[in-house]
């Protein structure tokens, strides 16, 4: 059996490899020889609280190497929710009943000081990092069993409310606004918004040698962000393995793309033409956009306006999830596969069309002698 390796960063800057034939065995071997660089070590007997553990071990090995925009949501959920709840509590006495109370903790603005509640998906990230959290230490055996019991735990957290489709008439409206807009980086920005799907991340890490103009597609092969402290961060591939994709160019985002006066590096660059838009470009840009289409909705609202279309034009969850580059076709049929007014009526002529055998050719009118549908039986007909 192979041993095993994990690269941990040390409090102090230096970087370690923890070697041995278990995890529980690699992680052991850590603590004896580097312990000390932690402070005192727990006692044998004693559990060591969350708050130690995450510090020494779980955050340096498995938060510290993910993307920045995870990290800073894991940090987040540390910084607000974890540690002060339960992060001076043993590891050891951390029950499914200390789980029940942090989950309504966090479902009640009032007991956490903060201004408003966490939705139910909310918590159930918090509760899924809290459950990694658990399962490294078992596998290091400092617990014996996770205390995230899901069926025995209640989320009384509200709805999430997620990003809506704009309405088929105000989707039509902007998009027939687009080429009007005076400043090219803002009618770059909202084809691509519009008429691709791209998340925002998506769109301003696309440069020129990924975009196909002659062949009508462009290539998603990169992200920025800015997650805080880290200014801009270029990032190549995406959110998950198969947001590296194909993305069809339609023929109105094709002209409004043709008309960039540039042809090389990022199409929506920033102080050189190599370099992607800074933050608060990028604020500017489609909020100026936004402002002279006359629309308040978000980035992300397109996104779900796409989906939403394509699912009501009948294509399948799968072949949705492809063109978005979800991983899975959940988020699908959770968020974009949701029937609205809007996409029902719109497939009434194929409703027509499979009735048209039934059709009559003169119009029904109440026949002589008929019985009225309120009339009441008589006794004979009964």
């Amino acid at each position: 059996m192979a041993r095993l390796k994990y690269k941990v960063s040390l409090p102090t800057g230096e970087t370690i490899w923890l070697t041995g034939n278990t995890i529980s065995e690699a992680f052991s071997n850590g603590l004896l020889r580097y312990g000390h660089q932690f402070g005192e070590p727990p006692k044998t007997n004693q559990s060591p609280t969350i708050r130690t553990f995450i510090e020494t071990i779980y955050y340096p090995t498995f938060i510290t190497p993910l993307a920045p925009t995870t990290k800073e949501s894991y940090e987040q959920y540390l910084r607000l929710n974890i540690l002060p709840f339960m992060g001076d509590m043993p590891m050891n006495e951390i029950t499914v009943t200390t789980i029940q109370a942090f989950y309504d903790w966090m479902a009640t603005a009032s007991q956490r000081g903060r201004k408003k509640n966490l939705n139910r998906k909310t918590i159930e990230r918090v509760g899924g990092l809290v459950g990694k959290v658990f399962r490294v230490a078992m596998d290091m055996d400092i617990v014996s069993q996770s205390p995230i019991k899901k069926t025995l735990l209640r989320n009384n957290g509200a709805n999430a409310s997620h990003h809506k489709a704009l309405s088929y008439e105000e989707i039509d409206r902007v998009k027939k606004s687009i080429p009007a807009l005076p400043v090219e980086r803002q009618r770059l920005y909202m084809a691509l918004l519009a008429y691709t799907g791209m998340r925002p991340e998506e769109i301003l890490g696309l440069c020129w040698e990924n975009v196909h103009l002659e062949d009508g597609y462009c290539e998603m092969v990169r992200t920025v962000t800015y997650p805080k402290n880290a200014g801009t961060m270029i990032r190549e591939g995406g959110k998950t393995e198969l947001s590296v994709r194909t993305i069809a160019l339609p023929d109105p985002a094709i002209n409004i793309l043709s008309s960039a006066t540039n042809r090389t590096g990022y199409i929506l660059y920033g102080e050189t033409r190599d370099r992607p838009l800074a933050y608060s470009t990028y604020k500017r840009t489609y909020q100026a956009a936004f402002k002279a289409l006359g629309i308040t909705c978000c980035n992300y609202d397109f996104r779900t306006t796409y989906g939403t279309q394509l699912c009501e034009a009948g294509l399948t969850t799968k072949q949705v999830a492809d063109m978005m580059g979800h991983s899975t076709t959940r988020m699908v049929e959770t968020v974009y596969a949701r029937s609205r007014h809007a996409g029902i009526m719109r497939q009434r002529d194929f409703l027509n069309h499979l009735n048209e055998p039934y059709e009559l050719t003169e119009k029904l009118t109440p026949k002589e002698g008929s019985t009225p549908y309120n009339a009441t039986v008589s006794e004979d007909a009964r």
